[in-house]
């Protein structure tokens, strides 16, 4: 570096702009002793003249060094190595073995011991996976939503998406949500009675804390959704399971419940019962809202598949009846664009909400307004609605296909009645209830997975049945899963 030093520069990173390449090397020798502290760097037009650049660029170099503290600069003395830098060569610390590391806390966790994870057929790492109500992520509009994140980034007022803002939200989103639920959804619903979280699942452990008191029951389909049953469980509710029929919850069975004891919430997932994708009658939901006004407990309702309705029009939610404010309307946007994104909302009245939004401030303060704005202006703009009517037709053409090539590979094994929405088909196994479970690991060896019909049983207890998804795979993909399955499918069945 000339007379004035005894370090080399080096400039060899392309990927960083020059002057920072420059720094880096500079604060390098530092670093390992090279340059020691208060000694003068070279002068910006000889260290120039040396590198083969234009002084500027350095002068930005020296800069840059002084900013982070590496080098300090005297007016009409030139630039310095600061004072205080560590030692060229500190001393280590003594190097533990792993092997000599405890592997588990030294303090005692809340309540029991956890039992390991149990492996999710929506985690399991498989060149075919099935397992039921994941859509596909390659048809996710990304240029557009790239260019929408941008455009936010970029916005003169980017400032109030960068700065710490509203708990239930971006503004503009939760303005866009209401609008398209009362056009779309029929739910009367303004601004402030929307929320939007990261994803249904933080959306459900909010509203179970909002509504159900301390110890009370919340009423869950006897074959569903087993996080939310979670969710619920850690906010201090007693789950307790009724029973699902061909015509959704058994509503009968749900006020023997509420006549016996308190009930705080029912959760259900009424368009496309979750798992069976089975629709709540019409009967079935007048009382159900009735009996919710008459017992005074909250209808905790998950619509998580609503804009995936492929034979006429959807069934309307039951928010949009629900005059008394009994229900706490759950939607997101996983379904549509991709998981994960995190983008869930609620719908409920403003009490509600402000609540939600007060256990969601200790939580994670507020999300991601960045990426609310730009799914914000996605909605606005109708790039949201245009891809739902692609990817719908799409999801409509798996569904068929998928159900044509289980019929033709595995018919008489496996009967299934096409679901009238959704991304999954609900399918009796004709099989030891026990069996399809053994048939689950089975694919799974051979790269497919799917989700044995236990998985959603509150008992655990094996039935014959198993939930296929087709969102996530093309009909070539479906074709090559379906021969897989064949070939893993057990031998010795009882039917």
């Amino acid at each position: 570096m000339g007379a004035r030093s005894r370090a080399v520069v080096t400039v060899e990173d392309g990927a960083l702009p020059l002057f920072l390449r420059i720094a880096r090397s500079v604060a390098d020798d530092v670093r390992r002793g090279r340059l020691r502290a208060g000694e003068p760097l070279p002068g910006s037009r000889t260290l120039a003249d040396t590198l083969g650049v234009n002084r500027n660029t350095v002068v930005a170099a020296y800069r840059e060094l002084v900013a982070e503290g590496w080098a300090i600069a005297r007016s009409g003395g030139g630039t310095f190595v600061a004072e205080g830098m560590p030692e060229p060569r500190p001393r280590s610390f003594a190097r533990l073995r792993p092997s000599s590391v405890a592997r588990s806390p030294s303090f005692p966790l809340r309540g029991t011991t956890p039992a390991p994870l149990a492996p999710s057929p929506y985690q399991t790492p498989a060149l075919f996976a099935m397992p039921g109500g994941v859509p596909d992520v390659r048809l996710v509009p990304g240029v557009l939503l790239a260019r929408a994140l941008r455009r936010v980034l970029t916005a003169r007022d980017v400032s109030d998406s960068l700065r710490y803002g509203d708990p239930r939200g971006d503004a503009q989103l939760r303005a866009a949500i209401a609008t398209v639920a009362r056009e779309s959804q029929g739910v009367p619903a303004t601004a402030d009675e929307v929320i939007v979280v990261a994803g249904s699942q933080m959306a459900l452990e909010l509203a179970g804390r909002a509504v159900i008191p301390l110890g009370a029951a919340v009423a869950v389909e006897a074959i569903g959704y087993r996080p939310a049953w979670a969710a619920f469980a850690r906010g201090g509710a007693r789950v307790v399971p009724v029973a699902v029929d061909a015509q959704g919850l058994d509503v009968d069975a749900l006020e023997e419940l509420a006549n016996k004891e308190s009930v705080g919430a029912v959760y259900l997932t009424p368009h496309h019962q979750y798992p069976t994708t089975v629709t709540l009658t019409p009967g079935r939901r007048v009382a159900l809202l009735a009996l919710a006004r008459r017992k005074r407990f909250a209808v905790i309702e998950d619509d998580y598949d609503h804009e995936l309705h492929y034979e006429g029009r959807p069934i309307l939610p039951l928010a949009s009846a629900d005059v008394h404010g009994s229900v706490v309307y759950v939607g997101t946007l996983s379904k549509i664009l991709a998981p994960g994104l995190r983008l869930g909302y609620v719908v409920a009245s403003a009490p509600v909400i402000e609540r939600m939004a007060k256990d969601r401030f200790v939580l994670d303060r507020q999300g991601d307004h960045v990426m609310q704005r730009a799914a914000a202006e996605l909605i606005e703009d109708g790039t949201v609605a245009r891809h739902v009517r692609r990817v719908r037709r799409i999801y409509e053409r798996r569904r068929d296909y998928l159900v044509s090539e289980l019929d033709r590979v595995l018919g008489g094994r496996v009967t299934v009645k096409p679901p009238s929405g959704g991304l999954a088909l609900w399918a009796r196994v004709w099989l030891a209830a026990s069996e399809v479970a053994v048939w689950e690991r089975r694919a799974l060896e051979q790269g497919v997975s799917f989700a044995a019909g236990e998985r959603f049983t509150w008992s655990g207890r094996p039935i014959p049945f198993a939930r296929f998804g087709f969102g996530a795979l093309n009909e070539r993909e479906v074709r090559e899963a379906v021969r897989r399955l064949e070939r893993t499918f057990p031998t010795l069945s009882a039917r």
